[in-house]
Order: C-alpha cells, then sequence, then structure tokens
C-alpha cells in the first residue's frame, strides 16, 4: 500500500505537519497531491536521490524537507523511514493515534526500537501515564522504566514495586534524572537496606565511579562508615592502604576490602600484590576460598609477566582455582623460558574440549618436537588439514603445501528471483544502496532469522555482486559456507589498495588481511575506541599521517570513505614497516595494540621464537588479532594467485615460502 492509497495514517499527516505557517501548509499538501500522481513512474535511481536529499534534511533538521520528500516517494520502500525521522524529531507533537498505528506497521523495521523508546520517554516526560503503562510493557530502557515507576506511584499501584525500583537503584554509574522520582518514594518506605547499599558501593568502585561511591555513603550505617572510607583510600592509594591495613582489625569489612585491593593491584604491579599479600596473611584469617581467588589472581598475573616462578606460583595454588585460563598462562610461562616439558604438561592438565583447539593441539606439536618426541609428526599432520592460522604454521612445520580447499558458490536463479521479490530483502539492499549500512545490518539480521542456508547464500551472492561485501561475509558465516573463499575474502577497493601498496612498499596481502581482520570490509565501520573505516583508523593517527604523507584527510567522518581511508591506512603500515624493520609480524601486532607496547615486548624478550612471542603477548585481543591477520592475510596470498609466505617465512626461522597451496584428497 502507498502512502497515498493510506491516507489515513500516512498522506493526511503531510497537512498536520506543517504547523509553521498556512502558507507552508498549502504548500505541503500540494506537494502531497503532485508526489501521488508524479512520482509513481519515477525510476529507482531518481527515488534514490530524492530519498537521500529527504535523509540530508532531516540531519539539518529541516523538517519541511523531510515532509517534502515524503510526498515525492509514495512508493519508495524506505519512504517510512523518512516518516520515522520526522516523527523522532518532533516527537511530543505526534498525535497518539499516528504513532500508534505507525508503530503497529511497522514493528519489525530496524528504526521501530529507537521510535518507541524516543515516544515512550516523550510519553513519561508529558506525564501521559495512561498510555506509557499501555504500551511500555517490560521495555528494557532505564528511563522508560522509570517512567513506569512514576506512573505506577502516581496511580497507587505500587505492589511490588520497591523490588522494581530496586533493582534499578542497583547500578555502577549515576542513574538519569527520570528516576528521582521513583528512587525518592523508595527511599521513603524505609530504602535502602545496609547490604543493598554496600552492594550498589560496590558497584560503583567496580565501575570506577569513586564519586557516585563516595555520595552513597550517606546510605550505609553511621558505624559502618569509616570502613567505606577504607574502601575509597583503597580504590585512590591501593599502596598507602595497603600498608595501614596491618593495623585493622580481623573482621569481614577488612578482609573484603584488603581481598578487593590486592587483586585491583595484582592486575597492574604482581610483585607488589604478592608482597602485601604475605605480610597482610599473618594479620587476616581469610577462608580458604577467598584466600586461594586472592593468590590465583597474583599467580595470574605472574605468569602473564612470564615471571620464571610463574609455573611454580600456579601448582602451588589448590586444584580447583587451576582453572583453563591458569593453565593456558602456564603453559605460555613454560613456552617463554623454553621449558617445553611444562608446556606439554600444561597443555594435557586443561579439559578436553580445550586440547582439541587447533592453538593447543599446534602447541603440543610444537612442544612434542622440541622434546624430539615422534608423536609431534602426527600431530602437525592431523592439524594441516585446517586452513587457519595454527593449521598453516603446521603443514610449514612439515614442509608441506598449506591446505586451502575452496567450495565454489552457484547462482540459484529462482532463489534468487524469490528473494529479490521478497519485501524485506529489497529494504536491506535500497538501505546499503541510499547508504544507511546500519539499517541494512540491522534488517539482515531479522530477515536472516526466517532464512534457510541455501537462501542465505543465495543472498551473499546478490550482495556480492552489488559491492556489498560485509553483508557477503556475515551471510556465508551464518549459512556455514566458510570455504567460499573467495567470496568470504573479496578484494574489496581492489584498485586503490594494490596501487597504494605498491606505491608505499607495503604487500597488498597483508593490506587486505588487516582490512578484513579490521572491517570485514564495512566502509562504515566503527570501534568502541573510535577507529573508523575498513583500515580503523583512529582520527589522530589519520590526521597525522596525512600530514607526514601529504595526503587527503577531511576530519573523522571522511574516514568512512575508502578513497581516503585506504590510502592512509597503506602509508600508515608503510611507516610501521620501517619502524620495525620489515617484520610484518611486528607491523600488524603494532598497529593493534600501538607501537610503543610492541616495542617494550621486544626489548622484554629480544631472542623470543615469533610463534612463542606471538602467543606470550599479555594483551589478549593482539594475541588473537596477530594470528587472525596473518591467515587471512596468507587466503589474500592464494586469492592473488602467488607462492605463501607471509605467515610460515614470518613465523618459522629459517623458513622461506611455503611449497604453494593444495587440496588433499
Amino acid at each position: 500500500m502507498s502512502i497515498c492509497q493510506n491516507a489515513g495514517v500516512d498522506a493526511g499527516w503531510l497537512e498536520y505537519w506543517s504547523v509553521e505557517a498556512m502558507k507552508a501548509r498549502l504548500i505541503l499538501v500540494i506537494l502531497a497531491v503532485l508526489g501521488c500522481s508524479a512520482a509513481a513512474g519515477a525510476d529507482r535511481d531518481r527515488e534514490r536521490e530524492l530519498f537521500r536529499e529527504g535523509w540530508q534534511a532531516a540531519q539539518r533538521g529541516d523538517q519541511a524537507g523531510i515532509v517534502q520528500a515524503v510526498a515525492a516517494l509514495p512508493d519508495y520502500p524506505l519512504t517510512p523511514y523518512l516518516q520515522f525521522e520526522l516523527f523522532r524529531q518532533r516527537i511530543d507533537q505526534v498525535p497518539p493515534e499516528v504513532m500508534t498505528q505507525f508503530l503497529a506497521r511497522y514493528r519489525d523495521w530496524s528504526f521501530h526500537p529507537q521510535l518507541k523508546r524516543t515516544w515512550l520517554r516523550s510519553l513519561g516526560d508529558q506525564g501521559d501515564f495512561d498510555r506509557l503503562l499501555t504500551h511500555a510493557g517490560d521495555h528494557s530502557d532505564v528511563v522508560v522504566r522509570c517512567h513506569v515507576a512514576r506512573a505506577r506511584i502516581r496511580r497507587g499501584e505500587t505492589d511490588g514495586l520497591q523490588d522494581w525500583v530496586r533493582d534499578l537503584w542497583l547500578a555502577g554509574r549515576s542513574q538519569p534524572d527520570a528516576c528521582n522520582e521513583a528512587f525518592g518514594w523508595w527511599r521513603r518506605q524505609g530504602n535502602p537496606d545496609a547490604d543493598t547499599a554496600w552492594r550498589r558501593f560496590r558497584l560503583a568502585l567496580d565501575a570506577g565511579e569513586s564519586g557516585l561511591a563516595r555520595y552513597l555513603k550517606r546510605y550505609l550505617p553511621p558505624d559502618e562508615r569509616p570502613w567505606a572510607d577504607r574502601w575509597l583510600a583503597m580504590a585512590q592509594r591501593s599502596h598507602a592502604t595497603l600498608r595501614q591495613a596491618r593495623q585493622w582489625r580481623d573482621i569481614d569489612y577488612a578482609r573484603l576490602i584488603v581481598s578487593w585491593g590486592l587483586e585491583r593491584l595484582a592486575r597492574s604491579d604482581w610483585e607488589a600484590a604478592d608482597g602485601y599479600w604475605r605480610s597482610l596473611s599473618r594479620n587476616f584469617s581469610w577462608p580458604e576460598s577467598e584466600a586461594a581467588a586472592i593468590a590465583r589472581e597474583i599467580a595470574l598475573f605472574r605468569a602473564v609477566a612470564l615471571e620464571p616462578d610463574a609455573v611454580a606460583a600456579i601448582d602451588a595454588l589448590p586444584a580447583s582455582a587451576r582453572d583453563g585460563q591458569l593453565l593456558a598462562w602456564r603453559a605460555r610461562a613454560a613456552m617463554a623460558r623454553g621449558d617445553w616439558a611444562e608446556v606439554l604438561a600444561s597443555i594435557e592438565s586443561m579439559p578436553l574440549r580445550a586440547q582439541a583447539e587447533s592453538r593447543w593441539r599446534y602447541w603440543r606439536g610444537r612442544a612434542l618436537g622440541e622434546l624430539n618426541r615422534p608423536e609431534a609428526m602426527l600431530a602437525f599432520t592431523t592439524l594441516s588439514a585446517e586452513a587457519d592460522y595454527y593449521g598453516f604454521l603446521a603443514a610449514g612445520h612439515l614442509d608441506q603445501p598449506l591446505s586451502l580447499c575452496e567450495t565454489p558458490l552457484q547462482a540459484d536463479d529462482a532463489i534468487q528471483r524469490r528473494l529479490l521479490r521478497d519485501a524485506e530483502f529489497e529494504r536491506v539492499l535500497e538501505l546499503f544502496e541510499v547508504g544507511l549500512p546500519w539499517h541494512a545490518r540491522s534488517t539482515w539480521r531479522h530477515l536472516s532469522a526466517r532464512l534457510i542456508d541455501r537462501e542465505i547464500e543465495q543472498a551473499a551472492l546478490v550482495a556480492a555482486g552489488r559491492g556489498w561485501h560485509h553483508l557477503s561475509i556475515t551471510a556465508l558465516n551464518q549459512a556455514g559456507r566458510r570455504q567460499a573463499y573467495p567470496w568470504r575474502f573479496p578484494m574489496a577497493a581492489k584498485g586503490t589498495v594494490l596501487a597504494e601498496a605498491r606505491r608505499y612498499g607495503v604487500d597488498p596481502a597483508l593490506a587486505y588481511g588487516l582490512m578484513r581482520a579490521e572491517s570485514a570490509m564495512q566502509p562504515d565501520a566503527r570501534s568502541p575506541a573510535g577507529a573508523l573505516g575498513l583500515l580503523q583508523l583512529m582520527p589522530g593517527t589519520a590526521g597525522a599521517v596525512a600530514r607526514r604523507n601529504s595526503l587527503r584527510y577531511d576530519g573523522a567522518s571522511s574516514l568512512t570513505d575508502p578513497a581516503i581511508n585506504v590510502p592512509l591506512g597503506i602509508a600508515h603500515l608503510a611507516e610501521l614497516h620501517r619502524d620495525f624493520g620489515g617484520n610484518w609480524v611486528r607491523v600488524a601486532a603494532a598497529y593493534n595494540a600501538g607501537a610503543n607496547a610492541v616495542k617494550r615486548w621486544l626489548d622484554e624478550r629480544p631472542d623470543t621464537p615469533p610463534d612463542v612471542w606471538i602467543e606470550t603477548m599479555p594483551f589478549y585481543e593482539t594475541r588473537d588479532y596477530v594470528p587472525r591477520v596473518l591467515a587471512f592475510a596468507t587466503i589474500y596470498e592464494w586469492q592473488l594467485e602467488r607462492q605463501p609466505q607471509l605467515l610460515t617465512g614470518q613465523i618459522i626461522p629459517g623458513a622461506g615460502p611455503a611449497a604453494g597451496f593444495a587440496c588433499p584428497p
């Protein structure tokens, strides 16, 4: 049904929105009529152009421009997104009947959660509690939940409300102002009790919110507040407070604060934590489980620091404390000092599920090889059939071709035609075409839940044909088609990547491996830290690289443009390549963890074998990132039809290019 056909809800609200002046209202009504008659025959490119103009108007807050675009696009599948933007911007002026019908009609659309949340918040702000309670349900948004609590208080519906409000109050950060009335009512009922107040006090300190914790102290019993002061001091001055703790009484509060401080300190300075632990153990009698938790944290970060006695420290813990994480670090600490018998012992002590992982199968083979055990050949042989970092390394140790078996995909015209007639899939593709990839991805997640694997596979082929590589990768992973390598490892922006790689002397396979690991070929990718684009550049880094290399950079938003992101990212790689003497393993590590961290690790372990150096990195993200980049780069070497050399040549000392690629029968 088109906008004009559905005049009671859609075309009718065009006139409603023109409240600025009578003249504007008349113009918009005329536009609505003209749009119904003239736009129906517009071609799709023109519709997209009009939609983009409307969306840009929405970003400027130009509501008349949005209305004009809506009127001109009666049958375009994305027009409701413009209506959504208009409703969102004028949320307090939307007639409730219009909003409820709109939300009901588009309940499965990607904008629905945001619009409903905004509307419910607006109902609460306006005090329209009847509608709020009718439509809020068990909404998860904190502001909405606080408005619901207010509504129930105003209506006297308070059965069970104290528990509801307590759950809202128990947060490690300050809650929104919308919660103040509910919290005030809750406190007048005699809340919080001491246990609840202490729970939130700790949540605040765990979140690093000392100011909030200081405020919360008022809800603690007066005779317990000195312990809150000691806990605050522990959060801010741990060394001084741990020294003072020797004079504390051996009671629950004291042990809790000291154990919290010791475990926190162990993460940054295990040696100091260990010293305080040994000293304070003479003053406090911890229950066995609490003592084991403290000793475990110290032993863990002793191993992360690759300290020579880390294995012994882990072995001194109760068996119940030696979990999978500790055993993994026991293995790493042992391999860092070349004690391969202990590496093997660590792996064989792991749960069977962990031992079956390719990572620990590789290190088992490495340990067996270093111990001159014949089982090493069998371990590497079984692993070498797998097309990942550890499988490639295993093949390299055996001087065998790397295993890479492609499963080709065949287009199914019937399924693709059926998909292209599906309104939701059409919407996915249109959202991508007009530059709304977030909404496109959200819509795809909803759509793919009702598709079978064969349909998802064909959707991936359609997306790849339109240059939407991220959806193709996502869909093939969903369908389990992990060996569809040309589609899962596409050569996006190929001309730019190859040209810039030649210009700066960067290996294009590594550039693609980084790009694939960083963004999964998603040009608008944004990390929690603020890195942007295909090669996930921080704006500060991008600006500095641009100045040094006379490259174009138009601010952070320009980093989502591959024409800007790729040259900057490859120039940055070239700089790291020079800084680290042409060692691509170190370049990949520095790209993720920063050059200073990598230089520090190299200073601490200058003669460590490359595979051990990667495995013993203290940053878990980088420890997983570098193998992923190298494996992806190896697959791109296959895509570029050249001999694999990046992974085996960089990791296995003395090895040259591997003996090609092969698909074992």
